[in-house]
């Protein structure tokens, strides 16, 4: 499915192909003849549900010849996973392949003891709480939800229940992501699912008072090992997690020997065990090139590189901390959102209006034109009553603190408490560990911003 000038796509088959999947018997039968199947079109071209049926038939409602509702029927069946296993995309993963990709996507890890190796974050823990044997709060009345005013059962009356079958708002609610709580439920929940630890084991209606369904049919979660058993699901544990990841690739090729393979591996793979295509380019010469891709990054020289750092303090502190965590650390926009309560697509955001912020000609001019150039400029425009001598190629205790990357006004409140270079920065810190209050419009936050940038450099 793609979109083309603003209406989307479906790319299937001629229904009077022979290759045409007509029902869901079929699609099963297909799912554990190849292993896995994603459900829409993506990085390997035939290898969906979408290119396998008639584009007409999805989206009719029609439960025999619709793939949209055949997807409830297989989730709930219980002999095929499903969920969102590629690239974060739906899709479904037969009995036969199910332990290969649980032992890759966990690396040989439990939920436990991933979480006791502080390889998993507090928001994944208190959905896993829920599916674990393990109460992570109070138990909710969720008869509210479920069935309006009225009383009833619900999916699940069981908080950390290995064998509970738990609807989405369900998780959402007895996990803490409801409104003012926990952020980013979607970007979690999928995140389990990629790591197979969690499966849509259903599609369920909600139950009125009288025990009659009503309303659309919900997602419903459980893990893997509730539907297939333990057994299944660790059968490949004591194989190398690579190995697995080898045995996925390999089935893909054998089966589209056109498919490229980083296309394979982009669709099968963590980031970390796709092919890169050239070395990264290290900080900060990789946010130069993000900033201007048409100029070599290499040629910008070492006072402009002074000058970038000063510029990226300019910005607002969130879209500070995402060019930072990007750029120097490497981090994901989920991995950063994580950080920050925020969806990856927000933090999307912040870095594109970052990057907008950095080419503005005020900021931009600290970068292109240099840093000793525009600090000697800056100097003379706010009257600042200072020797603005040469800087070196690295960071000394007499350069200006507002080299390290702060707001001018920032650094225009520091001179005003006769904090003016690095080594007074660092002397105001060792002498109180609260020197902040004595400086106007210098909050906590901001002076451990300050600490983590001082800390950063090199100073010599």
């Amino acid at each position: 499915m793609s979109s083309e000038n603003g209406a989307w796509i479906m790319h299937g088959v001629d229904p009077s192909d022979p290759s045409c999947i007509h029902s869901v018997k079929e699609l099963e039968e297909k799912i554990n003849e190849i292993g896995f199947l994603p459900l829409f079109a993506g990085e390997v071209p035939g290898f969906s549900v979408e290119e396998m049926t008639d584009s007409a038939s999805w989206w009719t409602g029609d439960p025999a010849t619709d793939p949209w509702e055949w997807r409830e029927q297989i989730a709930g069946g219980g002999r095929v996973a499903y969920g969102k296993f590629f690239n974060r995309r739906a899709g479904f993963i037969s009995e036969k392949y199910l332990p290969y990709f649980a032992n890759y996507r966990r690396d040989g890890y439990d939920f436990d003891a991933r979480w006791d190796d502080e390889l998993a974050s507090a928001r994944e823990k208190k959905i896993m709480d829920l599916f674990s044997g393990e109460d992570s709060g109070e138990q909710d009345d969720l008869s509210e939800l479920m069935y309006g005013t009225g009383a009833g059962t619900s999916a699940s009356e069981a908080t950390g229940d290995p064998d509970a079958e738990l609807y989405s708002f369900e998780v959402k609610k007895k996990a803490g992501f409801s409104k003012g709580g926990e952020k980013n439920f979607e970007g979690v929940i999928t995140g389990l699912q990629m790591k197979l630890y969690l499966i849509c084991c259903d599609f369920r209606q909600r139950m009125n008072k009288k025990g009659e369904p009503y309303g659309w049919s919900i997602a419903v979660y459980s893990t893997p090992e509730h539907v297939f058993g333990r057994e299944c699901v660790t059968a490949a544990y004591s194989e190398d997690p690579k190995e697995s990841l080898k045995r996925l690739v390999n089935r893909v090729r054998e089966l589209y020997p056109e498919a490229e393979e980083k296309n394979i591996l982009k669709l099968l793979a963590y980031s970390e065990d796709r092919p890169q295509k050239k070395e990264a380019l290290p900080w900060p010469r990789n946010l130069l090139k993000a900033i201007d891709r048409k100029k070599d990054p290499y040629e910008w020289t070492e006072d402009q590189v002074n000058g970038l750092y000063v510029a990226v303090g300019q910005l607002r502190p969130k879209h500070q901390k995402t060019i930072f965590e990007k750029y120097k650390y490497g981090m994901t926009y989920d991995e950063i959102g994580a950080g920050m309560n925020r969806a990856g697509s927000t933090v999307g955001t912040y870095h594109r209006k970052a990057l907008q912020r950095l080419r503005r000609p005020l900021v931009a001019a600290w970068y292109q034109k240099g840093y000793r150039e525009n600090l000697k400029a800056c100097a003379a425009g706010e009257h600042w009553d200072l020797d603005v001598g040469e800087a070196s190629d690295f960071m000394t205790t007499d350069d200006l603190c507002l080299r390290i990357g702060i707001k001018v006004r920032i650094f225009e409140n520091l001179m005003s408490c006769g904090i003016v270079t690095v080594g007074d920065l660092i002397r105001a810190m060792n002498e109180d560990p609260k020197w902040y209050r004595r400086v106007p419009k210098v909050g906590p936050a901001t002076a451990k911003d300050i600490q983590v940038k001082l800390e950063s450099f090199n100073i010599r």
